[in-house]
């Protein structure tokens, strides 16, 4: 009687430690997976606009989605997944910002604007801001 008890204790102790695994992994998943994303359609219309270009600039991305896709298509899929986890900065650029960055990509006669968007002045948000440096108006007087 003791051995069978034994192993039902066993088996509970088991099934709770292996919910208490599952839910953690869970809870890391949900937090890990945009909790603190800023600026995801932002990202999701500058990524579009710089697709457009993929061919002409060359660029590159890790794999191909499939062989009966355009590359183009093979971008906007790639950074549906990649803005997920939004831009890099703790402040969404206004809808104007966003608009003024896509119309500045789309406007482009070479690919430097393409390959680093935050060369462009409409794109200057991209730039992220160091959060340990703290800005003073009057540093440089």
């Amino acid at each position: 009687m003791l051995g069978i008890r034994g192993a039902q204790r066993a088996t509970f102790v088991r099934g709770v430690l292996a919910s208490v695994s599952l839910g953690a992994a869970f809870a890391g998943v949900v937090f890990a997976c945009g909790q603190g994303a800023v600026g995801v359609d932002a990202c999701m219309q500058i990524q579009q606009a710089r697709c457009g270009w993929v061919v002409a600039c060359n660029i590159s991305l890790p794999t191909r989605r499939s062989d009966s896709t355009s590359p183009v298509d093979d971008c906007i899929r790639y950074y549906d997944d990649q803005c997920l986890h939004g831009l890099v900065t703790t402040v969404a650029p206004d809808k104007n910002q966003v608009t003024a960055c896509v119309d500045a990509i789309n406007a482009a006669t070479d690919c430097t604007i393409v390959n680093s968007p935050e060369t462009a002045d409409a794109c200057a948000f991209l730039i992220p801001v160091d959060a340990g440096v703290v800005q003073d108006a009057d540093a440089g007087q």
